[in-house]
């Protein structure tokens, strides 16, 4: 079982790479072909070299050579999607991520700060949702965001909630900063892995949230309940949606 997210780790042969979703990983529901076990020596190299030519090579070897890493760029040469079925569904974790961090950037302006903030709030969500569930049933749940902190501690209101900094500049949950490269590494580049482009993603998700008032942006639960729970498990078909009108007006034009 993964950590932070409702997923679990399965198995299956190479061949069946190409229909792989998120969906197989799911807790209650999930897809594990025991055959796995039977191999042919080799039969995967090919893949192997190519997912590390993708990702530019594997530094948890302390004997490989350190590598650059290659982050998502909003300049990233788009390859457009032919059909509705190219756009995997993205796991929640990532529909939070994504949606947190439109809306900050929607509020504040900044877009560094705004994946920081994006991942934080997903792993946020994500661990109220495993090991709060029945303090909550039960009324019993304060926030952890409610309790007195350390005065060297700096905060930022959003809206009608609070968030911690690090002494970097961002924001921090668990004792642990949330980068954008975090950003880039847990949830662009997961979207990216679901067939997404995740410039695609980024301008669908602000363009969703311009939809809605400030006061439901400004707002933890209205935000929660009338943007996110409406999309979660088909924000897919939302990027596909506003990226085929987008695509449209672009042939429109010329």
């Amino acid at each position: 079982l993964h950590r932070q997210l409702d997923l679990c780790c399965v198995c299956f042969k190479p061949d069946a790479i190409c229909d792989f979703s998120p969906e197989w990983a799911e807790v209650e529901r999930f897809n594990h072909d025991p055959s796995w076990r039977n191999y042919e020596d080799g039969e995967a190299d090919d893949l192997a070299e190519r997912a590390l030519a993708e990702i530019g090579g594997y530094d948890g070897w302390t004997e490989a050579p350190r590598r650059k890493h290659t982050y998502i760029s909003a300049a990233k040469k788009v390859v457009e999607a032919t059909a509705a079925s190219s756009y995997r569904k993205l796991g929640r974790f990532q529909v939070m991520g994504l949606l947190q961090a439109a809306r900050y950037y929607l509020i504040k302006g900044d877009i560094e700060r705004a994946k920081s903030f994006g991942l934080n709030r997903a792993i946020f969500y994500a661990w109220a949702k495993r090991y709060a569930r029945d303090r909550l049933t039960r009324g019993g749940f304060r926030s952890r965001a409610g309790r007195t902190q350390p005065s060297e501690v700096k905060a930022e209101q959003i809206g009608n909630e609070t968030a911690y900094l690090s002494s970097n500049g961002w924001f921090i949950i668990g004792g642990t900063e949330q980068s954008p490269r975090d950003y880039d590494l847990q949830i662009a580049r997961r979207i990216e892995a679901a067939s997404i482009p995740y410039s695609e993603a980024w301008k669908a998700a602000i363009k969703y949230l311009e939809g809605f008032s400030r006061d439901v942006l400004l707002d933890q639960q209205r935000f929660y309940r009338e943007a996110y729970l409406p999309v979660r498990d088909k924000f897919h078909t939302v990027v596909y949606r506003m990226s085929k009108m987008e695509r449209q007006r672009t042939l429109d034009v010329h």
